[in-house]
């Protein structure tokens, strides 16, 4: 049983080559050419900013306060991911 499960496990990459077609492929590098490109990242360089601006006006204001931070927070999670992906598929060698 265990030496099934490695010799199907040694041959998954044969099966396995062309699983997503072409088309789809370049689908998703154009929806990912969307999101990590200058355009979107101009977006969220603003939007921090904002999020700084907004933050140092309205400091007494707890409620305020808490949204500003969400918002900062989930644009430098945002940013972080694209930066741990980037990392990680560069390290892989499929650059």
């Amino acid at each position: 049983m265990m030496f099934c499960l490695l010799l199907l496990g040694a041959a998954m990459p044969v099966f396995a080559a062309d699983i997503v077609p072409a088309g789809m492929t370049s689908l998703v590098n154009a929806i990912l050419g969307v999101f990590t490109g200058g355009f979107v990242k101009t977006i969220l360089i603003i939007f921090l900013a904002a999020c700084a601006v907004a933050y140092g006006f309205n400091k007494d204001n707890e409620k305020m306060k808490r949204n500003i931070l969400a918002i900062g927070i989930a644009i430098a999670i945002v940013v972080a991911a694209q930066w741990i992906v980037d990392a990680i598929w560069s390290a892989s060698g499929q650059r």
